[in-house]
């Protein structure tokens, strides 16, 4: 069993690593972000028509990532452009500035017209 004064002493000598670690983890994390910021720069400049589409990026490299999690983020990259076209084109395809706003209406006339619009299952 270990009195009070061991359990210090072991508790200090962890910190004390975790604490000599930190600047070598900072330092990693930093060259990583780095590195990912050039690969996204060059990435941007080599396709200039996503830039305008950032989220259809996003969302396409992360799905990507989660189905190849080994796979290193320049491969990803290039594996991501013929998808990130597909999903831009069928953005392109979606009227986002033409959409009406739906009937909020529940007033008992408008419940009735819509109960008779539908079937037994609710259906239209």
């Amino acid at each position: 069993m270990l009195t009070d004064e061991e359990k210090n002493e072991l508790v200090n000598l962890a910190v004390e690593k975790a604490l000599l670690m930190l600047p070598e983890v900072v330092g990693n994390l930093m060259k990583q972000h780095a590195e990912l910021t050039k690969l996204n720069s060059k990435f941007y400049a080599d396709y200039p028509e996503f830039k305008d589409h950032k989220g259809v990026v996003v969302s396409v490299l992360e799905r990507l990532d989660a189905e190849n999690p080994l796979h290193n983020y320049q491969d990803l990259l290039v594996k991501a452009v013929p998808e990130i076209r597909k999903q831009i084109m069928i953005l392109k395809n979606l009227d986002m500035n033409n959409n009406p706003r739906p009937n909020r209406d529940f007033s008992n006339e408008n419940i009735i017209e819509m109960q008779q619009s539908t079937d037994v299952n609710g259906a239209i």
